[in-house]
């Protein structure tokens, strides 16, 4: 028995898939005949795509390429910040007033660090599609290049020629691919072919 503020019973069968006429109310937008409905906001579609999955390749390997090299740059310019700290003391400790050496290796661990800093932020920055990263991570590199370039022309010797080639490899195959058209298309909010 119902109540007057009772809706009567209906035990007829519900449809599970009810035909609209018309889109749901939240899709926001007309449908093409036979088109699946959008999720709602905030999720990801049927296939799970999202406006990064265009990325090229060529930037996520240019990011990859620039946290690489500045792993190794921060090793290094560890390694010649605490050189130039030894070399100090041993001056100190023998009486010695050449701190060329101490002041050459402190910069050159700067440099690196200061190298592998725009790298990682310009490896950020390009990945979230900001030309800004390009930038960053342009002038990371060439200050690598650059600092690769002076240890080959300062030291001859075929251990830093080698270590030289590694360090100014990876910055250069990264800008490469930074600066392609297809990654300049997508960084400036165009889809690629």
């Amino acid at each position: 028995m119902t109540t007057p503020f009772e809706p009567p019973f209906d035990d007829s069968p519900i449809d599970p898939n009810p035909q609209y006429s018309s889109p749901p109310p939240w899709a926001g937008h007309s449908l093409a005949p036979g088109a699946p409905a959008p999720p709602p906001p905030g999720y990801p579609g049927p296939s799970g795509t999202s406006w990064y999955d265009d990325r090229p390749a060529g930037i996520s390997a240019a990011g990859v390429l620039a946290y690489v090299d500045a792993g190794l740059l921060i090793l290094a310019g560890l390694l010649l910040l605490v050189g130039a700290s030894a070399i100090d003391s041993w001056n100190n400790a023998f009486g010695s007033h050449n701190n060329s050496i101490t002041a050459e290796l402190a910069a050159d661990g700067l440099i690196n660090m200061v190298s592998a800093g725009l790298q990682i932020a310009g490896g950020i920055m390009i990945a979230a599609r900001s030309e800004r990263g390009r930038l960053l991570l342009t002038v990371g590199g060439g200050l690598c290049i650059a600092a690769g370039l002076y240890w080959v022309l300062r030291v001859h010797d075929v251990g830093v020629l080698i270590w030289a080639i590694v360090f100014v490899t990876l910055p250069i195959v990264a800008l490469s691919l930074a600066w392609s058209a297809t990654a300049g298309d997508w960084l400036r909010g165009k889809s690629p072919p």
